[in-house]
């Protein structure tokens, strides 16, 4: 029996005081196996990960302590948090000990503690084929989770989900209804998508058009997918050459039309890829020169200009779809929308536009007005002084600033001041898509929302013509001198230059990517090769 003394210096007891890391936990509760990592990581690493099963007293200990000792675990989620603490893939003996011990208890796990189950079942079945039996016990709890409740949660829908991809057989589809389900009260997580494609992509006859489908819905809403499901289809492919120029064509066109950013471990399986099938890919990795020049090709990356007609679309639709949409007038007035556009018509084009405020406060909120003003004059002589037409958006409030700066500013550009609670970004860009294909604007503001609302045909289009024409304020020097980061020319995603595509990649999956224009740091230079009749006969035999 493990030494319940050494036990309980890992736990905290009710005799002494919180952890301090409860102090600033009251506000937001935290979620279950979450909390807190310093105490529950020993846990792990002294306790569980040495074990594969423990006594019932063991348990009883265990449980007592995380209740008196935590304020946020009680009787309810303990159980949960403890399946949370021993959940890696070489940990199930230990949770299903644990899950054995509360029925021997007589007490029923709720649901919470059987989905977390189902999330170690699923680490396991990522390390090792699972046994006829463990799948059996898999679909006894998915069926049960199923029967007592006619809609779950989408938390259990996502684990369930987990646990029946973790199955042989084709009850992995009994997922696809949950996903469904998961969309009454939420947007179906990333971890369920992913776990659905990969699956899809990995069983043994592929369901290739439910993989692909799936992947265009997590990146239409803005998920991106998890590198499983990208390893899944390459690990295929390693085993099925025949189809590989054809899907790692189609992967290709799908990264870069959402821009989605793969991990190394993404990269280095391409590389593999290529070692193992040279005469259908090749993959090197590769650094950018000054202009955006690959160093293995020798190509310079593509311009990331838009065409004529490309720009045409985008102006009108940018009217339609986000200048009058209806929570621009909750904050304007059709009114002053009227208005500033009989002033654009009357004073356009620019050759930049810039968002007074914007700018005023790219350096910080706590400046004087005197301040404020002088750093918007400072930016509008940055462009005066090379002869650019300049239009300043700003708000009312702005004519209260220093008299000298604001009175620089309108001498030496339009300016255009809206209501104090308008928002000015829909106002910028549209002076800025009026006044023609070579006017740029300034701001920090990475536009998000209008570039979503722009919708999936148009958004890549906006993306490129926003990273060619976005300045930005990067500081401002003790002297009052400002540097200003200048817009990237070559585009920044996974694209195709003659006969070679380049794909960056990142060091490590986010969730969260950021949406800034920054040049990559990592990219691989590769070349599909098409297939002769011998070496389709090859990938044949290779199945």
């Amino acid at each position: 029996m493990y030494n319940l003394r050494l036990l309980r210096n890992l736990l905290p007891s009710t005799g002494h005081a919180h952890p301090r890391w409860l102090a600033s936990q009251h506000k937001r509760r935290p979620q279950p196996g979450s909390l807190p990592p310093d105490r529950l990581e020993q846990l792990r690493s002294d306790l569980f990960e040495r074990r594969q099963e423990l006594s019932g007293a063991e348990w009883a200990e265990v449980r007592q302590s995380l209740v008196d000792g935590y304020k946020h675990i009680n009787g309810h989620n303990v159980d949960a948090v403890i399946l949370g603490v021993c959940s890696g893939p070489s940990q199930l003996a230990l949770a299903k000990n644990y899950v054995e011990f509360l029925r021997s208890r007589g007490s029923k796990p709720n649901a919470a503690t059987l989905g977390r189950l189902l999330r170690v079942y699923n680490a396991a079945y990522h390390e090792r084929p699972l046994s006829e039996a463990e799948q059996a016990e898999i679909l006894q709890i998915c069926q049960s989770l199923q029967a007592e409740h006619e809609t779950l949660d989408a938390t259990s829908c996502e684990n369930v989900i987990h646990g029946l991809v973790a199955t042989s057989g084709d009850d992995w589809h009994r997922g696809l209804p949950l996903l469904e389900m998961m969309k009454v009260t939420s947007a179906p997580s990333v971890a369920a998508y992913s776990a659905l494609a990969e699956k899809a992509f990995n069983v043994e006859t592929p369901d290739q058009q439910l993989a692909w489908r799936l992947l265009e819905e997590m990146a239409t809403a803005r998920k991106p997918p998890k590198c499983e499901v990208y390893l899944a289809l390459l690990n295929r492919l390693a085993n099925e050459t025949a189809q590989l120029p054809a899907q790692l064509s189609r992967l290709l066109h799908f990264l870069e039309r959402h821009e989605v950013l793969v991990s190394q471990r993404v990269a280095v399986r391409l590389q593999e890829l290529s070692s193992q099938v040279p005469h259908l890919l090749e993959a090197r990795a590769t650094n950018l020169g000054a202009l955006g020049k690959c160093q293995s090709c020798q190509q310079h990356l593509q311009p990331v200009a838009i065409s004529d007609d490309e720009f045409r679309r985008l102006s009108e639709c940018f009217l339609e779809r986000v200048l009058i949409r209806r929570d621009v007038f909750q904050r304007s007035t059709p009114e002053e929308v009227a208005r500033f556009k009989r002033f654009v018509e009357k004073t356009a084009p620019y050759d930049c536009v810039i968002d007074g405020l914007n700018v005023a406060y790219s350096t910080g909120t706590k400046k004087t007005p005197q301040q404020l003003a002088k750093l918007v004059a400072t930016v509008v002589r940055h462009f005066r002084d090379q002869d650019k037409r300049v239009l300043v958006l700003g708000r009312e409030h702005m004519r209260n600033w220093s008299k000298q700066a604001m009175h620089y500013v309108h001498s030496n550009a339009s300016l255009f001041l809206t209501n104090n609670l308008s928002h000015d970004d829909p106002f910028l860009l549209y002076a800025t898509l009026r006044s023609g294909q070579e006017t740029d604007f300034f701001s920090r503001d990475l536009m998000r929302t209008h570039a979503f609302h722009l919708g999936p045909e148009l958004k890549p289009v906006f993306r490129r013509w926003q990273q060619e024409h976005q300045f930005s304020l990067v500081t401002q020097t003790q002297t009052g001198q400002i540097i200003v980061k200048e817009p990237i020319r070559h585009r920044l995603c996974v694209h195709k230059v003659a006969d070679t595509w380049h794909v960056p990649y990142c060091e490590q999956y986010t969730l969260h990517p950021t949406d800034s224009f920054e040049v990559p740091a990592n990219w691989l230079c590769l070349k599909l090769n098409q297939q002769t009749g011998a070496t389709k006969a090859k990938g044949k035999t290779r199945r």
